[in-house]
């Protein structure tokens, strides 16, 4: 028996873990978001659902399709669930990736969900951003095209298995592009490695260009180079927002350094007779080929974000319970970084979400609501959680708070100008962001000759030079 496995049936040992993993799981739950892409996702979703407006028609953000949908649907389906309704996906988005894998490669579901939940907390898997939901989806099309390339099958039921594997593909890969990249080997692997592969991709490809066309029905519906322009917003926007060679670099060595933490688990998997002396199992090389794909696509957009890597995890969990039930001997001694660096985060994260928790219960979004009567906003650098919170309407399309300095660049002042001379009702600026410089000369000479402020909130301690980023101010137009 392994060192590990000895200290898996020290009881002791899993009572710490379980009440640690009680207390992680806590802390994000008491909030209503822990990080802010998820609910700027279900604002558009909310713009979608309810008032019928397409993404990026409204509010613009760079994210597919997709993700709007999903995060909408799931954003309308808890409306009643004040906090942890994020969190809340991400746990189910686990439990049904456990089960799956359990499916395939025969693991214990319980392993791989609990692995999975605490070797995540570097890459605030439980907030729920997209990469959670990522993992999941792209093993259910794994799932489902392994279904379809079975030889026992009968043929009606490979072409149902491998139309639902393409029209899933089609459908999830516009949560995140990245899906493509992750699952280009072993999908592959799936069409071209079992029989009769040409029907295999034909098939694969039909479903694809079906899901699609469902999803993006909407668009040739509404017509007048809707689906154009969407493509069109994006292009331009990703083309800016594209990451420099030194952010590059950068990234290169975290997610390096990433790796190296998590390298002893890739040394016994790669090790393995199976996997490079002998002739694999077919489920092993599509673990394997999985992982080979998913680093790449941790890379590609060079921003040094830590929930891409969430994308690479999710293979590396896989492996590491199925090394851990064939009782592989781990030594406690290499695996001693993984552990700090978990312990450290995971008590990190818990300091950070109470924390965080204690700084939204200053804000009060009920009288925000009141007083802006559902007049637009324009938002000026202040962040854009406070719209979701507190149900605001934004004035300009561009409301994440540096999305029109990627867009605009230096022209962003002039873009602010051209803006207030539309005359907005209220504007929401950062809490003294004229007087730190963090809003231009000219923007504030305007707001300060034509608005007077209606609220402000600062979160933090006093003697701290910088507040707390949620901490804003609001103006509104003078009569």
């Amino acid at each position: 028996m392994s060192d590990l496995q000895t200290i898996l049936k020290n009881k002791v040992f899993v009572f710490i873990i379980c009440l640690c993993s009680i207390l992680y799981i806590f802390s994000y739950l008491i909030l209503p978001f822990s990080t802010a892409d998820t609910i700027f996702y279900a604002l558009i979703g909310r713009s979608l659902l309810q008032e019928h407006i397409l993404p990026y028609q409204y509010v613009f953000d760079h994210k597919p399709f997709g993700v709007y949908v999903v995060y909408g649907a799931w954003d309308a389906l808890t409306a009643p669930l004040p906090v942890g309704k994020f969190t809340v996906l991400a746990l189910l988005s686990l439990a049904a990736f456990a089960a799956m894998a359990r499916s395939i490669w025969h693991t214990r579901w319980l392993w791989v969900f609990a692995a999975l939940a605490l070797l995540g907390a570097p890459f605030e898997l439980l907030a729920g951003n997209t990469e959670t939901l990522l993992i999941t989806t792209e093993l259910a099309v794994l799932w489902l095209a392994r279904k379809g390339t079975l030889a026992t099958i009968q043929p009606t039921t490979r072409i149902l298995w491998l139309l639902a594997a393409g029209g899933t593909f089609g459908l999830t890969v516009n949560i995140n592009y990245l899906e493509g990249i992750c699952l280009f080997l072993p999908v592959c692997f799936l069409l071209l490695a079992n029989t009769r592969p040409i029907l295999n991709i034909s098939l694969f490809a039909i479903g694809t260009c079906g899901g699609l066309a469902a999803l993006f029905a909407p668009y040739f519906i509404q017509g007048h180079h809707a689906l154009a322009d969407y493509f069109t917003q994006q292009h331009q926007f990703l083309h800016a927002y594209s990451a420099k060679l030194s952010k590059r670099i950068k990234s290169v060595l975290l997610i390096a350094a990433y790796l190296a933490v998590f390298s002893p688990i890739l040394i016994k998997w790669f090790g393995q007779k199976s996997i490079l002396k002998m002739a694999p199992t077919p489920d092993t090389t599509l673990l394997t080929l999985w992982f080979v794909s998913s680093v790449p696509a941790a890379l590609l957009s060079g921003h040094l974000l830590n929930h891409y890597s969430i994308l690479w995890l999710g293979p590396i969990t896989i492996m590491f319970a199925m090394l851990v039930e064939n009782y592989t001997k781990f030594s406690i001694y290499s695996l001693l970084p993984l552990i700090l660096f978990q312990s450290y985060n995971i008590q990190n994260d818990i300091h950070k979400n109470i924390k965080e928790y204690s700084n939204l219960n200053h804000i009060n979004y009920k009288y925000i609501h009141e007083i802006t009567e559902n007049q637009k906003i324009l938002n000026i650098r202040a962040q854009q959680s406070h719209f979701y919170m507190g149900h605001l309407i934004s004035f300009d399309k561009y409301l994440f708070h540096d999305h029109i300095d990627i867009v605009y660049g230096k022209n962003a002042t002039q873009h602010y100008l051209q803006d207030l001379a539309e005359h907005p009702v209220f504007v929401m600026l950062p809490y003294k962001g004229c007087s730190t410089g963090e809003i231009e000369l000219s923007v504030c000479s305007y707001i300060q000759q034509n608005y007077h402020q209606v609220y402000s909130v600062r979160i933090g301690k006093i003697n701290r030079k910088k507040p707390n980023r949620l901490s804003f101010e609001l103006y509104k137009l003078q009569n």
